[in-house]
């Protein structure tokens, strides 16, 4: 099931949520939003309702350092950071040598000012231009793992990246994922739909 198929989007939801709690637990929760990758990825059929959903959802963490969360466009699962203090996003693509137009950005960007006039930030110029960034980040050798590099992000932003000072690119820069930890990002899926997803 985890080893040759992309990820369910019901995975990916119930991924934000396991690290939500898991985060409770390590004292980071203050420092980390989720989006739901089902709401954020329908840009594609309704984009008003996304950029409304962005927007509230910024409003509502916005004293989180990241706001996050999984999206689907051409068939690849990425991952979309803000990054608050800042004011940018960042998109990780772990395909990045196949050159695509991506249509989310200018969504994003308008879904950050649509946040910016909801808290009554429209006169400050450089809070209202959001900047996305795609990031140097690992890639990934076949065309299945797109979702497990993704849950991998997801989890180390949480677990090891939202207290260091250091920047977002600099944490996820680095080299392309082992054999290794593609099996410890497979085990955390299998534990996590083990213990929280039942099949009817």
């Amino acid at each position: 099931m985890f080893r040759y198929e992309w990820l369910n989007i019901s995975i990916l939801q119930g991924w934000g949520s396991f690290l939500y709690h898991y985060g409770a637990t390590l004292e980071v929760n203050g420092m980390v939003g989720y989006l739901c990758p089902e709401r954020l990825s329908s840009y594609l059929h309704d984009a008003r309702a996304m950029q409304k959903y962005v927007a509230d959802a910024l409003k509502i963490h916005e004293n989180k350092r990241y706001v996050m969360g999984a999206f689907f466009e051409n068939n690849h699962w990425m991952l979309v950071v803000f990054c608050l203090e800042d004011y940018y996003a960042c998109i990780l693509d772990s395909l990045q040598a196949e050159k695509k137009e991506m249509k989310i950005i200018e969504e994003l960007k308008l879904s950050w000012i649509l946040n910016c006039v909801q808290c009554g930030k429209r006169h400050l110029t450089r809070k209202n231009e959001l900047e996305c960034k795609i990031i140097k980040c690992p890639q990934q050798p076949r065309s299945y793992e797109c979702g497990y590099y993704v849950m991998k992000w997801m989890y180390d932003i949480t677990v090891n990246y939202s207290k260091r000072k250091d920047s977002l690119e600099n944490c996820v820069s680095g080299s392309n994922m082992t054999a290794q930890d593609m099996d410890q990002a497979r085990e955390l899926c299998s534990k996590f739909c083990k213990d929280n997803l039942q099949c009817g």
